[in-house]
């Protein structure tokens, strides 16, 4: 009975380290450097708006700042589908 037991535990566990949460990490990863690489290129654009002797740019740059501090929305990506034993 034990030695059924050991290899079919051991068959469930290898089930968890598949391939697909490690892609899974990878597209989170690219995709939050992605994301924090446009958000300071828009940043330092609207920095400049900003420092920009017109005051009619100037008054858009604030403005625009002003809507991205009040609504930033985060991408996220589904995580890999679990097996039937919710492993």
């Amino acid at each position: 009975m034990k030695l059924i037991i050991v290899p079919l535990s051991l068959l469930l566990l290898a089930g968890c380290a598949s391939k697909d949460y490690a892609v899974y990490v990878d597209a989170q990863k690219s995709m939050s450097k992605d994301l924090t690489i446009s958000e300071t290129a828009r940043l330092a654009a609207l920095t400049d708006m900003v420092k920009n002797s017109d005051p009619a740019v100037r008054a858009t740059g604030i403005m625009l700042l002003q809507q991205l501090q009040q609504g930033s929305k985060t991408v996220t990506v589904e995580s890999p589908k679990k097996n039937w034993l919710g492993f």
